[in-house]
């Protein structure tokens, strides 16, 4: 009997969603810890419980309205990007279905092309870019070819099977996008936290198509034996922001070191202002934060403009700074994307070209 696209078929989804990305909120946190910041799983959990229960408390009346209220909470309470993707993915989709009761399938199609193309405009990502892309082009196309030739099940059972083979199929890939991009070469091997979510999130939207399927335990995963986590090497490249105020440099060096996935971030140190705290540039503080960054590999120094770059660009003439090299990127995306870097173990060029990446990176 063909399944009915009804505001309980979406109930259904969203009860499924939030329970499978419960049960896999430490699988997903794994994953971006290897290649993110590590709070991918833990973040769509608490988004995911919310969201529930806030349409539980206040119940929309249409498939369209409900997709759209649990984007609209996802954007406003998730924390990372998780948020504003997987808003964009659900509010799109709801403003595509309206306010029909009953959701025709050759709609839901439009429906996920259409989050799709907004994903990708939003990321400026592509598939091949090591994102949820991966998993949700082909999740798109695979529906709308099985459609063509069968009913609303069949074609949502092909869009799972899609987003879970391109889920899989992010591991030999570079990252191209998003903080994984930072790594380069060596995001190379992991499998993308995004793409794996938005498998899950797929797969629940056939689930939903059988109440009992739905309300199954989720299948067991094979999963690998934890790995012993090796202690990280001695002699990390260092990084050093200078800034003509403490208060940048002290809060630019807190949040890349914040952002280091594994919680063990390179040396980064702040040379912020002058010594008495007013703006400026200190010689004397950037000497002080380079030998304190240096462990040996050694140190990149990033700046915010004018004295703080002729300051470092004098000092570079001596000796003790012979190992030391000043990064032409912004001061703080580039910070993050060096720390993230030489946490990871990258070398002097590695870090520096990731700092230099940055520069890439567009907004609108």
């Amino acid at each position: 009997m063909p399944v009915t696209l009804d505001l309980d078929f979406f109930r259904r989804f969203l009860d499924r969603t939030t329970r499978v990305v419960a049960e896999e909120a430490a699988y997903l946190t794994e994953l971006d810890a290897a290649i993110g910041d590590a709070d991918h799983g833990a973040n769509l959990k608490r988004g995911f419980t919310s969201a529930a229960e806030a349409v539980a408390a206040e119940p929309p009346a249409t498939p369209g309205a409900l997709l759209t209220a649990v984007g609209v909470h996802l954007t406003n309470t998730v924390g990372g990007a998780a948020g504003p993707l997987y808003g964009t993915v659900l509010r799109r989709m709801g403003k595509v279905l309206g306010e029909e009761p009953v959701v025709e399938p050759e709609a839901l199609g439009r429906a996920l092309a259409a989050a799709v193309a907004s994903v990708r405009r939003l990321g400026d990502s592509a598939p091949g870019d090591k994102t949820m892309i991966d998993a949700l082009q082909p999740a798109a196309d695979a529906y709308a070819e099985a459609l063509a030739h069968g009913d609303a099940t069949a074609a949502l059972d092909a869009a799972a099977r899609a987003a879970r083979a391109g889920a899989g199929a992010t591991v030999p890939l570079q990252a191209r996008r998003g903080r994984a991009s930072y790594l380069g070469e060596r995001s190379i091997g992991h499998q993308d936290p995004g793409a794996t979510s938005s498998a899950l999130l797929i797969t629940a939207l056939y689930e939903a198509t059988d109440p009992a399927l739905c309300a199954a335990a989720p299948p067991e995963r094979a999963r690998a034996e934890p790995e012993v986590q090796a202690e990280a090497p001695a002699g990390r490249v260092g990084v050093v922001l200078v800034s003509h105020s403490r208060a940048v440099a002290e809060s630019a060096a807190a949040l890349a070191g914040a952002l280091v996935g594994t919680g063990d971030p390179a040396p980064v140190a702040p040379a912020g202002g002058l010594p008495d705290g007013s703006i400026g540039t200190s010689a004397e503080l950037v000497r002080r934060a380079v030998a304190s960054a240096d462990e040996g590999a050694g140190v990149v120094v990033l700046c915010d403009m004018g004295s703080a770059v002729l300051t470092v660009k004098a000092l570079l003439t001596e000796k003790e700074f012979a190992t030391v090299r000043i990064a032409d990127a912004p001061f703080v995306e580039g910070a993050v994307a060096a720390v993230v870097t030489a946490s990871a173990g990258g070398d002097m060029t590695a870090v520096l070209a990731a700092a230099d990446d940055a520069r890439t990176y567009r907004k609108l």
